[in-house]
């Protein structure tokens, strides 16, 4: 019966409204200073001729879960961390103040996306966060430009629409449906002999390039995914240059466990030179007989050590090996005493003693 009665009360007050005609659309009336009417668009502040103007829409507040869908909905599936690395370096355009740089560069904690329009002034350094989504060889970015005073934002909406080597930048103030072409950024290219082996390297320390294996060149590996100067055991940390192959050129030095790694830059890459691979496998470098030597240790069992040295002239060209040694004589017989060998021909101690004190007083330790 209550319901009834509610039900009764509803269709008497609609009759009542429609009667006297005066419904009206609320939701598109806007009240203006002078208490007039208008169309409700979108609400335009214009604070002074040098403050930007600033456009917003009432937020609406919608669940996660639904949240989530419709930007599934809007974006598709995309990696965000896949298509930047695939963008990673530097990319450079004609500025206002002379030669602009784009650049895309991996870190810790993802990518960063700075424009820079000279060395001194910068339009944007973004970040993952500012990314709101990438499609169809577009990323957009949302970029808060400025901060007033009672917390608010103004955004600068950008879209970097990328091609082979090419990125095309367009900019709003309003949304990212209005924004304009901004300019036209070309990669930069390395052109032999345009780039210092100390700037390739320089590049992977900042992130902008990645590491090849020389063994597997379809293995890569930036900077970030070291576990770079952390207090553990296993961690990583930025060595000297020093020229490890003979070449005249240096390489960098990346200290580390089991000797770390070394890396070469040659033909407009960075290469892994060297590295340690576990207490059988212990990287150092020495000088000997004039010329840097690339030296793995084994010394991981009791009275037994071996170690296996190379020279380069250029990385990618091993002109001598030599290996050395001591271990038991008799496995089975203490007192046999040890046996000492120089590329597997047996060496008398004192031989051994005077060719292991030459290499050890320059061998540098990089754990």
């Amino acid at each position: 019966m209550k319901r009834m009665k509610v039900a009764l009360v509803t269709i008497m007050f609609a009759c009542t409204l429609s009667a006297c005609g005066q419904t009206e659309d609320f939701g598109n009336l806007q009240m203006n200073m002078d208490g007039s009417t208008k169309e409700i668009g979108d609400v335009q502040m214009d604070v002074d001729d040098s403050t930007k103007e600033i456009y917003e829409e009432k937020p609406q507040v919608i669940s996660g879960e639904a949240e989530a869908d419709a930007h599934e909905e809007e974006s598709g599936d995309y990696d965000a961390g896949a298509e930047l690395e695939r963008l990673t370096g530097e990319y450079e355009y004609l500025s206002d103040h002379g030669t602009g740089k784009l650049a895309i560069a991996k870190t810790a904690y993802g990518y960063d996306i700075s424009d820079y329009e000279s060395e001194s002034s910068y339009r944007f350094l973004a970040d993952l966060s500012n990314v709101e989504t990438i499609q169809d060889n577009r990323i957009y970015l949302k970029y808060p430009e400025q901060v007033l005073s009672d917390g608010t934002a103004v955004f600068g909406y950008y879209i970097l629409e990328y091609g082979t080597d090419e990125i095309n930048v367009y900019y709003g103030t309003d949304s990212f449906d209005e924004a304009a072409f901004l300019y036209h950024a070309v990669k930069k290219t390395v052109k032999k002999n345009d780039v210092t082996a100390d700037d390739l390297l320089d590049s992977f320390v900042n992130g902008l390039v990645s590491a090849v294996d020389s063994a597997d060149l379809t293995s890569t590996f930036y900077i970030t995914d070291l576990n770079m100067d952390s207090e553990e055991w296993d961690a990583y940390s930025i060595g000297e240059k020093v020229d490890l192959d003979n070449d005249g050129e240096n390489e960098l030095v990346i200290n580390g466990p089991y000797g770390g790694i070394y890396l070469d830059a040659r033909n407009n890459m960075v290469y892994e030179f060297a590295a340690g691979d576990g207490n059988a496998v212990v990287l150092s470098y020495t000088c000997y007989n004039g010329a840097v030597w690339i030296m793995y240790s084994n010394r991981s069992s009791a009275g037994f050590e071996s170690y296996h040295m190379e020279k380069f002239e250029g990385a990618d060209n091993l002109t001598a090996e030599m290996n050395f040694g001591e271990e038991p004589a008799d496995f089975n017989n203490a007192e046999a005493g040890m046996k000492y060998t120089l590329n597997d021909a047996e060496i008398s101690y004192d031989e051994y003693t005077e060719l292991c004190s030459k290499i050890f007083a320059a061998e540098v330790n990089t754990n």
